[in-house]
């Protein structure tokens, strides 16, 4: 038997989903490059501090002073690609499927009942 055209329709996203999913990948890609650095520098000291040596860093600005000086600003984004390959796509399916979660939870007069409220946030 074949299905009609329509039938299958309700599986795909809608425009606004899609939308959802665009702009929650641009958004979690911009939010990692914001806030890549700190968490660099973060996880630079840290491994500082279980080597045992002597410390390599004198806290966060000198951490920063020297990355930069070894390598140029673009230093303190060693590491983003690989971030980024999995916090886009995380980020767009999140976007995305709130809003298409929130299309199938509305009632007739497009609210959200109290129950269906509470699981959409």
């Amino acid at each position: 038997m074949m299905a009609s055209a329509n039938s299958g329709s309700s599986f795909l996203p809608s425009q606004k989903s899609l939308k959802g999913i665009i702009a929650g990948g641009l958004t979690g890609g911009i939010e990692i490059c914001i806030t890549f650095p700190t968490e660099f520098v973060k996880t630079q000291l840290q491994l500082d501090q279980k080597t045992g040596a002597t410390k390599k860093y004198n806290g966060i600005f000198d951490c920063v002073r020297q990355t930069v000086r070894a390598h140029g600003v673009l230093g303190l984004y060693r590491g983003l690609t690989v971030l980024l390959y999995g916090s886009i796509p995380k980020s767009a399916v999140r976007f995305g499927s709130f809003e298409e979660f929130k299309k199938r939870n509305v009632d007739h007069t497009g609210n959200l009942s109290t129950i269906r409220s509470c699981s959409a946030d």
